[in-house]
């Protein structure tokens, strides 16, 4: 695991790639941590621009994000197998028979039952 000394330092020279001021100050949120490579959600402390930073001892680099996601949300989605064709087809066939919102209730409901068990 890269040590927080040196993701301090690193974040130090990393630039925002919109306003080009330093990120050391930046509200930054970890998504995954290697031996070799720590990725994290960025938010540029002067523009408010979003990015997700790259840190290794090679060096370090940030890449702009466009999305509704907050940075902790990012986490949810990291090591998420991929939805299959299959999937997608039942999810069709679904919504062919009901309304998004009344299967989405259906779902609401089921998780509530299972959580007052």
């Amino acid at each position: 695991m890269l040590e927080h000394k040196f993701i301090t330092k690193n974040l130090q020279k990393t630039f925002c790639y919109k306003c080009g001021k330093c990120l050391e100050n930046a509200i930054v949120e970890p998504i995954t941590e290697a031996p070799m490579a720590w990725i994290g959600h960025a938010v540029c402390p002067s523009c408010k621009a979003e990015g997700l930073i790259t840190i290794t001892p090679s060096g370090n680099g940030i890449v702009p994000v466009q999305s509704d996601l907050a940075g902790k949300e990012f986490k949810k989605f990291v090591g998420v197998k991929p939805v299959n064709s299959n999937e997608l087809l039942d999810l069709y066939v679904s919504l062919k028979k009901e309304k998004i919102w009344k299967l989405m209730q259906k779902k609401e409901k089921n998780s509530v039952k299972k959580q007052d068990s």
